[in-house]
């Protein structure tokens, strides 16, 4: 992945379908609001991050995780699709929430059942 990759991406799936990848892929770790803003650090020339997740499963490589969150998305949505139809509900109506019930939702998140 690498950013003309990811502008791609947003221009064919949309903001909120990639959201929704990052959420399921880091099963509630990132919020909407801290997808949104992860994404949009991307598209700005960022190529690191250092949450957590992105420092210890990718080596601090963004691009690297937005690939696997999308590679895992794209999955579920041709192997899975009624499970997939339930991630982008869900996050869609999570990132409805105030940033305290997107936290809260985030900790539920990997027992929601979806």
């Amino acid at each position: 992945m690498n950013l003309e990759k990811l502008k791609k991406l947003i221009a064919e799936k949309g903001m909120d379908w990639l959201i929704a990848a990052m959420v399921e892929g880091s099963i509630g770790y990132h919020s909407p609001k801290h997808a949104k803003r992860i994404i949009e650090e991307a598209l700005e020339g960022q190529t690191e991050d250092y949450c957590e997740r992105c420092m210890a499963c990718y080596g601090c490589d963004l691009f690297r995780m937005i690939e696997s969150d999308v590679r895992d998305m794209e999955y579920l949505e041709e192997k899975v699709p009624k499970r997939y139809a339930r991630v982008l509900k869900t996050v869609k109506a999570i990132a409805g929430l105030d940033a305290g019930g997107q936290q809260v939702a985030g900790l539920m998140y990997p027992t929601m059942g979806l």
